[in-house]
């Protein structure tokens, strides 16, 4: 519901509006190795990484299982290309505590697109940032994807 609303907004005032989704690189591993309990403190983590990254302005919230997704409105595509670079960049690099005496790091998979540029509604927002960050995934992971670099299969 944010994300119409947003959209309406940008649209109304023609600006545009990004959208980042992430998912954490090789999470099932990550659980089957350490524990759903490990899993779950990873997602609140990254949550907060989240957080601190974001401007007042853009919101991030739990799309699905270890998939997050980052609204940046007023944002167009250099600016997202910054900001997806800036989270992806500081969950790689930051130690996880998983226990007093283990800790662990991640990455993230980043797919972008840019509303007016790359989707017209909502929706198609959504499904243009998730064929990114498939691209991301299938060319690495631990990377960023904006839709217009996304070569069809």
């Amino acid at each position: 519901k944010r994300l119409k609303a947003e959209v309406d907004r940008s649209n109304r005032y023609k600006h545009s509006l990004a959208l980042l989704m992430l998912d954490i690189d090789h999470f099932k591993i990550f659980n089957d190795t350490y524990g759903h309990q490990a899993g779950d403190e990873i997602l609140r983590t990254l949550g907060s990484l989240l957080k601190e990254e974001l401007r007042t302005s853009d919101f991030a919230a739990r799309y699905g299982g270890e998939e997050f997704t980052v609204v940046l409105p007023e944002m167009s595509v250099p600016g997202a290309l910054i900001a997806a670079e800036r989270i992806r960049s500081k969950v790689a690099g930051h130690v996880m505590l998983l226990s007093r005496s283990q800790t662990t790091k991640i990455t993230v998979s980043v797919g972008g697109a840019v509303f007016p540029e790359d989707a017209g509604a909502a929706d198609e927002l959504i499904a243009a940032a998730d064929r990114a960050l498939y691209a991301a995934k299938r060319d690495g992971r631990n990377r960023i994807c904006h839709m217009t670099t996304v070569q069809e299969l």
